[in-house]
């Protein structure tokens, strides 16, 4: 077997080290810096929300699922199967093997970021009717056909950095990016209003584009083949592993495409804009935690899950880890949300605190639901990972829109909650028979515990008398309280740190 090059050098995340100060250090790395990229972003959205307005926030959510929607249809899930690939050449073979494969990812995503741009081109009279009821958007989607091919080639420059496990490199590119697309953005909208929103999605994405390749040609000079049969042919493994993967991508944002037009059917502009402020409090802030494990842990459950105690162990560890995040960081953000609110956004937002905190059931089961669900793909079961995504997508896209209709954004939010507890059951039995897979309910007791103080939380929270909001705080307390002492226990991060404060 060939010795890997020692000119690559890969950031220390040994794979075989599954120790919860393991998890807790490379999520704090990875927390850290979604803490950043998550403040920068609710400055964005600040901005947005002042100058552009609900209809203005519903306009970008619209233009952004209308593209990631045909770039995930176009790009064979290239940008997530390359990564498994790249990092197996990388731990066993010679630099010269991973160059040459890295000019294959590289060719694959040039390829298919020309095809998702003429796709766009050819449809976007099609897309703006489908979206809008009108063609009045045509040339929008038609100028957006550069961020689908843009799209691609992050994508597959973000692939070779994480399978070259250059874990450090990936962290700056999502905080300068986040940064730049801040600075972009801001002169735009305060301009040009609604008019610069899709000049400034086409410079952000450039921006983001041009750091990626900053960092990523550093490591591997940029080079393709677009014309040789031979690197199409030796992508074909890649595109393979990729395509249940992209299916079900395309489910997920298909799903989001259909919920948003949907809700604009049965209601107004404004009414999407607001559905995307309260999804963003009750997701896309609390994903942070998802996101910054899953660098870390996607590569490790791939090296265990051959090993049925092993494979275990490792996406246990990770459910208690993400629920003892989790739990009370939701708690702190349904007693904040009424004052965050105005200040993240605008008071023309208040009326999506009620539809946010109904949706935060959403990611404490997705806390216990998601480090299960990559088992599917650590194992290269496409299929299966397909047909669940399938199933929990079919039932978003229609639950959410018909609650809405009939019980407006709070109806949405307890939907989207729902839709988390049927995921989570769904895909706890299912991967119990098919994989061996076994929940450790010695766990249990504190899951509920978290579960407890959470549920009274939410109750107080939406509850109209202020001074209920005590008890809402009491719950903070008790789950901050229970993630402290079980961390405590379980691992030495405690110890580490008060080791280095008191040396300085």
């Amino acid at each position: 077997m060939a010795e890997k090059t020692p000119n690559i050098p890969a950031d220390d995340s040994s794979e075989s080290d599954a120790t919860y100060d393991h998890v807790i250090k490379y999520t704090g790395l990875f927390g850290g810096v979604q803490g950043i990229t998550m403040l920068v972003s609710v400055v964005r959205n600040k901005i947005v929300s002042e100058f552009l307005g609900p209809s203005g926030l519903a306009l970008i959510n619209l233009f952004n699922n209308a593209i990631k929607l045909i770039h995930q249809s176009t790009d064979f899930g290239i940008s997530f199967s390359a990564v498994k690939h790249v990092a197996e050449l990388f731990e066993r073979d010679t630099e010269e093997n991973v160059r040459q494969f890295v000019r294959t990812v590289r060719t694959w995503c040039l390829c298919t970021g020309l095809l998702g741009m003429l796709i766009c081109l050819a449809l976007c009279h099609h897309i703006s009717i489908w979206t809008f009821e009108s063609d009045a958007y045509t040339w929008h989607f038609a100028v957006l056909s550069l961020v689908v091919g843009m799209l691609a080639v992050q994508g597959g420059e973000m692939a070779i950095l994480k399978g070259m496990k250059q874990l450090k490199k990936v962290a700056l590119i999502a905080v300068f990016g986040a940064l730049a697309t801040l600075v972009i953005t801001a002169p735009i909208y305060y301009f040009w209003r609604i008019e610069g929103i899709v000049c400034a999605l086409v410079l952000c994405n450039a921006a983001v584009l041009a750091i990626h390749l900053h960092y990523s040609s550093k490591l591997m000079p940029w080079r393709i083949s677009l014309f040789s049969k031979e690197e199409y042919l030796k992508g074909l493994p890649m595109v393979k592993l990729g395509v249940g993967f992209i299916i079900a991508a395309i489910f997920g944002q298909g799903a989001e495409y259909l919920i948003r037009t949907l809700i604009l059917r049965f209601g107004e502009l404004a009414d999407v804009g607001l559905y995307t402020s309260g999804y963003t409090l009750a997701v896309s802030y609390a994903n942070i935690v998802f996101i910054a494990f899953e660098a870390d842990y996607f590569p490790r459950l791939s090296a265990s899950h051959h090993d049925l105690k092993r494979m275990n162990k490792t996406v246990n560890q990770q459910i208690e880890v993400g629920v003892l995040l989790m739990a009370p960081l939701l708690t702190c953000f349904v007693l904040a949300m009424p004052v965050i609110v105005p200040l993240l956004f605008s008071s023309e937002f208040v009326d999506a605190v009620p539809m946010a905190i109904c949706a935060s059931f959403f990611m404490f089961f997705k806390a216990l639901t998601l480090p299960t669900a990559y088992l599917a793909l650590a194992k290269g079961d496409s299929v299966m990972y397909m047909v669940t995504e399938l199933v929990y997508d079919i039932f978003i896209a229609f639950a959410i829109p018909y609650a809405f209709k009939f019980w407006g954004l709070e109806g949405a939010g307890w939907a989207l909650s729902v839709a988390g507890l049927i995921d989570m059951l769904m895909i706890h039995i299912t991967y119990s028979i098919s994989y061996g897979y076994r929940f450790d309910f010695k766990r249990a007791k504190i899951y509920l515990l978290q579960f407890i103080c959470f549920s009274v939380a939410v109750v107080t929270a939406l509850h109209p008398n202020p001074w209920m909001k005590l008890i809402t705080g009491a719950a903070l307390v008790a789950s901050a309280l229970i993630s402290f002492f079980v961390l405590k226990n379980e691992t030495q991060i405690l110890p580490k740190i008060k080791k280095r404060l008191w040396r300085k």
